[in-house]
């Protein structure tokens, strides 16, 4: 597995594991767009616990599977992880660096398509309510009406 690194876009979101996009439903542009614009609905809402730096790691369920008994010691693959950044210290095997403050997701495409077939969304449809589902974690919120309340307020915001 990789070592997360540290954002250094301008707008504070990387997307890393580029090779697995093609099995997304939108283009690398529109999908840093839809994270911009999570991530500034998000800071609105919650500037207690804004968010400013974002690493996306797309990836496949062979890796996620990985990554998911690592992080939260479950097995198999899930569909979307989230990492607040304050919540991994130095040392983390999680980021190169103790740095930067990032905050991190891991996506995986498998679970984007699969999910999608599965619950009969469009795909697109399905990718950003992942996407929002772990915006909310890193903004602080666990399960219920509130982070609810929240993920539809950043689809909202992404979709204008």
């Amino acid at each position: 597995m990789p070592l997360l690194q540290c954002p250094d876009s301008p707008e504070g979101i990387q997307i890393i594991g580029r090779e697995h996009a093609w099995k997304l439903p939108i283009a690398l542009p529109e999908l840093r767009r839809v994270l911009q614009d999570m991530l500034n609905k998000g800071n609105s809402l919650r500037p207690q616990n804004a968010v400013r730096r974002v690493e996306l790691l797309l990836t496949r369920d062979g890796e996620m599977a990985s990554w998911n008994r690592q992080a939260m010691d479950c097995l198999g693959p899930t569909n979307i992880l989230s990492f607040p950044a304050e919540s991994h210290g130095q040392g983390s095997s999680l980021r190169g660096s103790g740095e930067c403050g990032a905050a991190f997701l891991i996506l995986s495409t498998d679970a984007v398509r699969r999910e999608a077939l599965l619950f009969r969304q469009h795909a697109a449809e399905h990718l950003v309510r992942l996407l929002a589902h772990g915006i909310g974690h890193l903004f602080g919120y666990e399960h219920g009406q509130d982070m609810d309340a929240f993920c539809l307020a950043v689809r909202q915001a992404c979709s204008a």
